[in-house]
């Protein structure tokens, strides 16, 4: 952990993981190219010393944010799904509301960023390849029958992908309506009592 100073001279520690956390919080509000060593240090209001105690320059960074965004935003989510619902259904549930928890910028800015560098494609791709896994899983469960379930995954994640990449995003109420309608007229999950 490094320490820095804020909010009148008071020391705060800051660990990489606080670093990592940051550069996804700017990549909310900017761009890749935005994301910067003196953008992340001023951020935190760490010096560039405090960086390099952690890292060993932007590249390690990057490759390690985009790491994390794999460990921290998809599995920890779906192993809290996982932990928090007994059925098949009831995962569904947990992982949707989980997902709408997350800010929509980093991932945004993440899908852009893979469209020019092999690196970012390769995290994107091993994320995408995650997520529908976990959800081809549910859907398998639910109608025991493997190809129905591998279209559901790949319909489920394409509207997770879209309602964020439209402009503007679709969220709140109307993003809730287009779930609870998919959940009834296409998954057949809809007003599944949770036990």
């Amino acid at each position: 952990m490094i320490l820095s100073e804020v909010e009148g001279k008071k020391k705060v520690r800051r660990s990489a993981v606080d670093l990592l956390d940051a550069g996804l919080h700017l990549l909310a509000k900017h761009s890749i190219q935005q994301l910067t060593i003196d953008a992340l240090c001023k951020q935190l209001c760490v010096t560039k010393g405090s960086f390099y105690h952690h890292f060993n320059g932007r590249e390690d960074y990057l490759e390690r944010m985009l790491e994390h965004w794999v460990t921290k935003w998809t599995i920890k989510s779906m192993n809290s799904a996982s932990l928090a619902g007994k059925s098949a259904a009831q995962r569904f549930d947990v992982i949707v509301e989980k997902s709408n928890d997350l800010p929509h910028g980093p991932e945004t800015s993440i899908r852009a960023w893979a469209l020019t560098d092999p690196l970012a494609q390769l995290y994107l791709e091993k994320v995408d390849s995650i997520r529908m896994k976990y959800l081809f899983e549910i859907f398998n469960e639910l109608s025991g029958d493997p190809d129905r379930a591998l279209l559901l995954s790949r319909i489920s994640y394409s509207l997770f992908v879209g309602t964020r990449m439209v402009a503007p995003a679709i969220t709140g109420d109307e993003r809730d309506a287009v779930i609870e309608l998919m959940k009834n007229e296409v998954y057949g999950i809809g007003n599944v009592k949770n036990d």
